[in-house]
């Protein structure tokens, strides 16, 4: 869209959208972060779901046209005019002439630039506000300086919450655990696993079905079991099962729905692959925590199955001039977790070098420029029962291709892959 039509489109659906949620009355639940926020998002949701009626984002409809259409129940109209033209019109008529009753708004807040979390707070000012973590990403040119200018926007979500609002603070972060004796307002509840959480997660297992663990809350002990892998995934299931508990959800329905959840497509999902193999599909985006989280899930499963461990690895994108230190820091942890490297773009190069320095033989690695050529490669070399793990960024990477065409049952892939919308099949990486 060009300049002006894009932000009178952008205005006149802030407006609409915040009429909508006034006539809607319902409590709004604001979720904001550098990483799991979708999935965090998905969880809240499965758990309220069992008891209330709950509107939340379509997929990652997270930024300032995607939370207005998801109030407005509109799609997006991606470079159309015409498309958004209609778009208003129904966003007109779903605000003044249909009466939607929900008891919670659950919003994915993505901020990718300074200012972000203003404007979306003004459009939905959160009745409880939580934070999943914060990490290095968005730091490419016109985005954040560093890490602590990202801690500065997210935070913002606290500043505008609603009066009597509450807090939910993931106290294992360390940036906000700075936030504890700082947020201004009269309820929150941390948690994580460190002592001083008010809820605490204890007694975690990994094993190959998923994460087991306890929830102590209130003198109480819960428990409770997962098929996600991996304990940084407790940082999205806490604040769910927390909402549950505070919002009297019955606790068998909170642990149903907590055992039941899936991650959305693209998050470390696990598909079958050709010749026995497993895919540890995270092709949705990757940060430097999140890549080494990933690798301690590949290495669990390649260790207990006796497999090879095999690490396609995408450029980490958004992360400016910090982007060769980061990569190479992932590289210098890939020898501990994987056997095979296999790296996809420009930057991850750089974490190729590092792991050869850091002990993974010259002759394990190979850097591609494509996700197809990925596949190719892969191909050629695959052993019975290979451990996969494909993790990269979306742009100019899309893993998602790699993991298509290592897919036992390609035709699932609509279903199991992130991108398989018809605009996305038609962008070229």
């Amino acid at each position: 869209m060009k300049s002006l039509f894009r932000k009178i489109v952008l205005k006149m659906l802030e407006v609409l959208a915040r009429i909508k949620l006034k006539q809607v009355a319902a409590k709004t639940i604001g979720i904001t972060g550098a990483v799991g926020k979708t999935s965090c998002k998905e969880v809240v949701f499965s758990v309220l779901a069992k008891k209330y009626k709950v509107l939340r984002n379509e997929k990652s409809f997270n930024s300032e046209f995607g939370l207005p259409l998801t109030v407005l129940h509109q799609k997006s109209g991606f470079s159309s005019p015409a498309q958004w033209l209609k778009i208003l019109v129904k966003g007109f008529f779903r605000t003044f002439f249909v009466k939607d009753k929900y008891d919670f708004v659950v919003l994915e807040m993505g901020v990718d630039k300074p200012g972000d979390m203003d404007f979306l707070t003004k459009i939905a000012s959160p009745d409880i506000a939580l934070i999943t973590a914060i990490k290095p990403v968005h730091m490419a040119s016109g985005q954040f300086a560093d890490i602590n200018e990202i801690f500065k926007e997210k935070k913002k979500i606290f500043d505008h919450l609603e009066k009597n609002g509450l807090a939910l603070l993931a106290i294992d972060d360390k940036f906000v655990k700075k936030l504890t004796n700082s947020v201004k307002c009269k309820k929150c509840i941390t948690y994580g696993i460190s002592e001083n959480a008010k809820v605490r997660a204890e007694n975690v297992i990994q094993t190959e079905k998923g994460l087991t663990f306890s929830l102590r809350y209130q003198n109480k002990e819960y428990r409770f079991k997962t098929n996600l892998f991996g304990k940084y995934q407790l940082s999205i299931l806490m604040p769910a099962i927390i909402l549950g508990l505070i919002n009297d959800v019955p606790i068998r329905e909170i642990q149903e729905a907590v055992a039941s959840f899936t991650l959305p497509p693209g998050r470390l999902n696990l598909i079958e692959g050709i010749k026995n193999t497993l895919i540890l599909d995270s092709s949705y985006n990757a940060s430097p925590e999140a890549v080494i989280e990933s690798l301690k899930v590949l290495d669990f499963l390649g260790k207990r199955r006796n497999k090879r461990r095999v690490f396609v690895f995408g450029n980490m994108n958004e992360l400016g001039q910090n982007s060769k230190e980061l990569h190479e820091n992932v590289g210098r942890q890939i020898p501990l977790y994987a056997d095979i490297l296999i790296t996809v773009g420009e930057d991850v190069k750089f974490a190729a070098d590092r792991a050869v320095k850091s002990g993974l033989p010259a002759e394990n690695i190979q850097t591609l420029d494509s996700a197809k050529d990925a596949a190719d490669y892969y191909k050629k070399i695959i052993q019975e029962g290979d451990i996969i793990l494909a993790k990269g960024s979306q742009n100019k990477v899309r893993l998602e291709i790699f993991v298509k065409a290592l897919m036992a049952n390609p035709e699932e892939a609509k279903e199991k892959l992130v991108r398989q919308e018809e605009n996305w099949k038609n962008i070229n990486p």
